[in-house]
């Protein structure tokens, strides 16, 4: 099951995760960012909810030894941040590679934000709401995990702006689909709803 969101606390009560309790915490968005709180405040969140939280640095692991400590874990939380940033950890590390044998296997994967984003046909839009130069990243296509591009925190005042000019500059050539702080969506065997 994969899980797309833009704001995780907002949406979380919307989500089935009875029987589920470790989660693999991936925070390499936030890698070139100075401020970090977010992160900390995910991890406290989830660690009220009764979750034991473990972060995996997808900079620490090759591909053998991911799939390894992954798989120890129900649901793999990737946190929001840099798109562009996320997406190179991802492909380094071999995540991209591994992906499906973890979904496989039944663990959850849960996105928000950057996280949501790079499961996406591409990021190539997020290039006005993030800074792709700080990635040494020139190819923007996202893991595909939905044919369209996750554009989160619309209706958002912080973001407004931003996503108008994406959708002048991209509406015609990728299919956007723009989800609020209270949105997201469950991919199930195939099924996607919102919620």
């Amino acid at each position: 099951m994969i899980i797309l969101v833009s704001e995780t606390t907002t949406i979380f009560d919307k989500i089935d995760l009875r029987g589920k309790k470790k989660i693999a915490f991936i925070p390499n968005a936030k890698d070139k960012h100075k401020d970090k709180y977010s992160l900390e405040k995910y991890k406290a969140f989830f660690q009220n909810k009764g979750f034991v939280v473990k972060d995996v640095d997808l900079n620490a692991f090759k591909k053998d030894e991911l799939y390894k400590e992954l798989q120890k874990h129900d649901i793999i939380f990737v946190a929001g941040g840099n798109c562009f940033v996320l997406l190179e950890k991802i492909r380094k590390s071999g995540f991209d590679k591994i992906i499906n044998k973890l979904l496989d296997k039944g663990v959850i994967y849960i996105g928000q934000s950057a996280g949501a984003c790079v499961m996406g046909k591409s990021i190539e839009p997020i290039k006005l709401m993030d800074n792709p130069e700080i990635s040494g990243i020139s190819d923007y296509d996202g893991l595909g995990f939905v044919d369209f591009v996750f554009i989160p925190h619309y209706k958002n005042p912080k973001y407004q702006k931003t996503i108008t000019e994406i959708e002048k500059i991209y509406d015609k050539k990728f299919n956007l689909e723009k989800f609020t702080d209270k949105e997201g969506i469950i991919i199930d065997k195939g099924i996607i709803r919102k919620i």
